[in-house]
């Protein structure tokens, strides 16, 4: 089966890693920079994710999978930003 670049899944890496410190920070504070640095946080994730769905050397089935883990991060992050009243 073919694999993704190492430098798209390097980006996922480093995207989820801090999206999921945000995510702690946020729960542990609850404070309006704190849901901005998550808001963002899902926002690479989703990016990562759509950059993972873009290679054509991986299969279908999972393009398609992360077209709709893109989707749900992308959903994550504008429900952030509502709740810290940012815009997007």
């Amino acid at each position: 089966m073919a694999r993704p670049s190492r430098e798209a899944v390097a980006r996922w890496n480093t995207a989820y890693a801090e999206q999921t410190a945000a995510l702690f920070a946020a729960s542990r504070v609850g404070d309006r920079q704190a849901l901005v640095r998550l808001a963002l946080g899902y926002s690479a994730v989703a990016e990562a994710w759509r950059i993972l769905a873009a290679d054509l050397a991986v299969p279908l089935w999972a393009r398609h999978a992360c077209s709709i883990a893109a989707e749900e991060f992308e959903r994550r992050a504008r429900l952030e930003q509502s709740r810290s009243g940012e815009e997007s």
